[in-house]
Formats: structure tokens, C-alpha cells, sequence
């Protein structure tokens, strides 16, 4: 389970709005010492008002202060819980865009062999975060004070009572915290079990139509069912523990005001004490028994967040991919350089590239052939910095892709991917997707240079045409032009088209084809394809 330090870790989120979490603070501590004589109050209306003097008028008087005190809590505990609900959620927002920033810069090494439900689940735990800042839980930590309060006033009621009372406490502290520890354990196993379940679900989500394809329905839920059982088992276990708990605490707590009452009533039999006072007494050993209560349970509370930090924290922590690569490429890329590439996946002994020598220079047209499954692709994810070679080097201007930063590189490549993936919006706002710089006009200019007008205009739209996610409302041809625009778009010093003419039909293909040859290439046009008929125009072929 987690650590408390881990709390600390909340600290750069929290230092934003750190005058909205110290009113809260205050909020809470004026409530704790607003509420404080309440019980003295109750305890004197019984022996003084009630039994001694039957006084219409002093009765009315404290009834009347003891109702201020009550709206005067009222309005300090709103106005600080609300301090506390805005922080949390401004903390939460900022703590998920933290985590989501750290995802995207995440070596693709780590994203391409962990379950992207798992990783979701990890963004979404950023919510339970969030029940740090409760007003439930900032009131265990402000408890102390209510405890403080109360003992002082149950010292001056009688303190014989109060050192039987404080006796009591670490007896009743160590019994509630040893309760709380199959609690605890339990809770870790169940957040692992539904991460794991979450995680699958997403992927089950994400694959079911190739699962309908497949009839892979009672594989998946034969898979789905063992780890849902895993999460039954563990969740049983956990209301198993809280079950146990709570009685624990409850009968430990009932004993302890049992004795209370029974010493209470020798003094009262004895005239040394009054119905009044032990009314009053009551009220605070309660208040003395909850706040002990809380802050032994308070790892039950706050551990489960703690690790939910932990847990983000093991994504913040990492390194990303600019680990080491500080050289901005500035400059325009005049060359691009392979010595001796050899690369193989993650976990995996097979290579997919191996010692492979290749020189290109700016104004050249380079085609790479090679069957299905030869590495073409995985050349391209290299080439972009996706994916570090595991021997050799890859040049730009002579600079080690090691050693340049992914985002000044990625910024002078355009690239259409064999599986085309569009974003929800429209078609305008695919194609100006991470150009920062250029406008409307620059795309319809760009469309018009590229002679691909007429066929944009045929979308329902044009450019306003809407896009579902994974490119729903245009065809496959349609979301290749798109991408292939995209990437003409700002001018790239390398543009690079991972298998452009394979799954697009015939007037797509001799849309692309036609672009290509005809259009003046300043940079380096690489075109990856197993298919070379109507490809006439290229100065360079690569086998692989």
C-alpha cells in the first residue's frame, strides 16, 4: 500500500493554488473551535437550567447562543468545503494534463507492449487523487484540534474522568489501526485486479470487430471471465475486511463509553458529579474516541490514494523520449545518413533490420521495396525517432538521431501512414493537425498547387466535411488524400509515404501518382511500397 510521503508529491500541483487550499484551512479550523463549547453548553442547560433553577429566560439565552453557534459553523464549514471542492478539482485537471502530456513524450518501446487500457487506467486514477483535498479527509487532519479542545474542557469538567479517558485512547488507537490492516492489503490487490480488468476491457472494446471477424467471442470471454473472477475474489475479500472494521470499532467504542458510564454513575451517586456534566463529558468523549478513530484509520483513507500517486508517479517518473537527444535540428535537412542499422523489438530476439548502409540526399526520390513483413515500415518509425536502433547510427546533417530533439526532427518530416488515422473534426482541421502556423488559406493554396481542388470539393463539406474518429464519414481513398495533404501541407524537408498506392482504389492511386511525379521535389521524397508498376519517377531503389 502506499507511503504518506507520497503526499508530498502533491505539493508542485497544490503550490498553484495554495491561497484557496489555506482559507479552507482556516475555514476548518474556525469550524473545529466554533463547535468546541457546544457540549459545555448542553451540559449546563441540564444542571442549571433545567434541574436547579426551571429558568424561562436563561434557557431561551443559551438555546439562543448555542443556535448561533450552530449557523456560524454552518456558514464557515460551507464556505471551506466549497475551498475544497474547487482545489480538488483544479488539482485533478491539473495533475490528468500532467499525465497525459507525459503519455504522449513516453518511448514507444514502453506505449507499443503495454495494454493501452492499462494505461488509461492509470490517467483515470488521477480522479481518486482528488479525494485527498475532501472535506472528510482534511477534517482527520484538522481533528487534532477538535481532540486538543476537547481534553482541555474535559480536564476542567473533572480530571479523573479525562486520565481514565486518555488511558482508553492508545488502547482504543492500536485496536482500530490493527483493524484496518486486512483492510488495507485487501484494497491493494482489488485497484491491481480492476487495472487489469479495465485494461482488458478497453482492448476487448477496441478489437471487437476483428473479434466478430474471427468468432472470437468465447476465447475473449473465457480470457475475460478468469480475470473478472479475479476481481470478484479480491472485491469479496475487500467487504469482507471493511465488514470486520467496522464491528471491531463499533464494540471497541461501545466498551469504552460502558466504562465511562459506569464510573460517571458512582460519582453521580456519590453527589460528586451531575447528570449535566456527564452529558457534557459524553459529547466530548465522543468527539475524543471519533478523532482517535480517524486518525488510526487513517491509512484506510489516505494509503489507497498514496499508492494511486505512486502509480501515476511511475509514469511522471520516466524517462521520455528526449532522454538525451538536447540538439534541436534548425537547420534544413540536406542529407540523411544509415551506418550498420540493426534493430530488433523489445523483448524480442528476432531482427527486423540488420546492417543496413544507405545514403540520401536532399532532392532525391528513394523508393524502398521489400515483401510484407521485411522491416519497411519499421525503417520509417526509425527514421522518425519513434524506436532507438539497437546497433548502428542514423545521421541527419550529419548529427546522430540520438542526439536530436524528436520534436525539432518530427517537425521536418511529413509522413502518410500505411494505416491512416484521422482525427474527430473536420477534414480542415486533419489536415492543419500540429501546424501551429498556417491557415485555411495556406491549405486550400496547398490543395490548388496539388491540383486536388475538384476532389476535395466532392465531399459533402469540402474542407468542413465532419470526421468520426479512425476516419468514419470519408472512404479509405478519401482519409489517404486527406493525410497525403496533411503532409504537403507545411512543406516538410522530407516526405515520406509508407505504402501509398496498396489499399487505395484506382483513381485514388493515379491522384497520388500523378502528384508525385509531377510536382518538384526540393527535399527527399521516400516512398515505401511492394508495389512499383506506375512508381517511374524515382532516381533511387532500395530493397529490403
Amino acid at each position: 500500500m502506499g507511503k504518506f510521503s507520497s503526499l508530498k508529491k502533491l505539493i508542485p500541483f497544490i503550490k498553484k493554488y495554495s491561497t484557496i487550499f489555506t482559507l479552507g484551512i482556516i475555514g476548518m479550523i474556525f469550524s473545529s473551535i466554533i463547535s468546541t463549547p457546544i457540549p459545555y453548553i448542553i451540559g449546563r442547560i441540564m444542571d442549571k437550567v433545567l434541574i436547579v433553577k426551571g429558568s424561562y429566560n436563561e434557557f431561551y439565552k443559551l438555546i439562543f447562543i448555542i443556535a448561533i453557534l450552530y449557523i456560524l459553523r454552518y456558514i464557515i464549514s460551507i464556505v471551506s468545503q466549497y475551498m475544497f471542492v474547487k482545489i480538488s478539482n483544479l488539482v485533478v485537471n491539473e495533475m490528468r494534463y500532467s499525465v497525459m502530456s507525459k503519455v504522449m513524450d513516453l518511448p514507444m518501446d514502453y506505449l507499443s507492449t503495454t495494454q493501452k487500457g492499462y494505461i488509461e487506467a492509470r490517467i483515470s486514477e488521477c480522479s481518486s487523487v482528488g479525494s485527498i483535498f475532501s472535506p472528510q479527509i482534511v477534517g482527520i487532519f484538522l481533528s487534532l484540534i477538535d481532540t486538543i479542545l476537547a481534553l482541555i474542557t474535559m480536564f476542567i469538567i473533572n480530571y479523573k474522568l479525562s486520565i481514565i479517558v486518555l488511558l482508553l485512547t492508545p488502547i482504543f488507537f492500536i485496536a482500530s489501526k490493527k483493524s484496518a490492516d486486512g483492510f488495507m492489503k485487501n484494497t491493494e490487490k482489488l485497484l491491481e485486479s480492476s487495472a487489469v480488468l479495465n485494461g482488458d476491457t478497453f482492448e476487448i472494446l477496441n478489437g471487437i470487430e476483428d473479434i466478430k471477424i474471427l468468432n472470437g467471442k468465447n476465447t475473449t470471454l473465457s480470457k475475460f471471465k478468469n480475470k473478472l473472477h479475479n476481481l470478484i475474489k479480491d472485491s469479496t475479500k475487500q467487504s469482507k475486511s471493511i465488514l470486520m472494521f467496522i464491528e471491531n470499532i463499533t464494540i471497541i467504542n461501545n466498551f469504552g463509553t460502558l466504562l465511562i458510564l459506569f464510573l460517571s454513575g458512582l460519582l453521580i451517586l456519590k453527589g460528586k458529579f451531575t447528570v449535566g456534566l456527564y452529558t457534557s463529558f459524553s459529547l466530548y468523549i465522543a468527539k475524543v474516541f471519533s478523532s482517535t478513530q480517524s486518525l488510526a484509520t487513517l491509512g484506510t483513507t489516505i494509503k489507497p490514494v498514496c499508492l494511486s500517486i505512486e502509480r501515476i508517479y511511475e509514469l511522471l517518473n520516466m524517462e521520455d523520449e528526449q532522454g538525451g537527444k538536447n540538439i534541436c535540428l534548425n537547420e534544413t535537412i540536406q542529407g540523411i545518413t544509415i551506418n550498420n542499422l540493426t534493430f530488433s523489438y523489445k523483448n524480442s530476439e528476432k531482427l527486423i533490420l540488420k546492417n543496413l548502409n544507405l545514403k540520401i540526399q536532399r532532392g532525391n526520390k528513394l523508393l524502398i521495396k521489400g515483401e510484407n513483413g521485411s522491416g519497411k515500415s519499421t525503417f520509417i518509425k526509425l527514421l522518425l525517432g519513434l524506436y532507438n536502433p539497437t546497433e548502428g547510427n542514423i545521421f541527419y546533417n550529419n548529427l546522430d538521431i540520438m542526439k536530436i530533439n524528436t520534436h525539432s526532427l518530427r517537425s521536418k518530416i511529413g509522413i502518410v501512414s500505411q494505416n491512416i488515422f484521422l482525427f474527430k473534426g473536420t477534414v480542415l482541421e486533419n489536415i492543419l493537425y500540429g501546424e501551429e502556423n498556417k491557415n485555411r488559406e495556406d491549405v486550400k493554396r496547398v490543395i490548388k498547387d496539388l491540383k486536388l481542388t475538384e476532389y476535395i470539393n466532392k465531399l459533402p463539406k469540402g474542407l468542413d466535411t465532419e470526421i468520426s474518429q479512425n476516419t468514419v464519414g470519408v472512404s479509405g481513398g478519401q482519409a489517404q488524400v486527406i493525410s497525403f495533404i496533411r503532409a504537403m501541407v507545411s512543406n516538410k524537408d522530407v516526405i515520406i509515404l509508407d505504402e501509398p498506392i496498396s489499399n487505395v482504389d484506382t483513381e485514388t492511386r493515379e491522384i497520388i501518382l500523378n502528384v508525385l511525379r509531377n510536382k518538384k521535389t526540393d527535399g527527399i521524397l521516400i516512398i515505401i511500397s511492394h508495389i512499383t508498376e506506375g512508381i517511374d519517377f524515382i532516381d533511387k531503389i532500395i530493397e529490403i
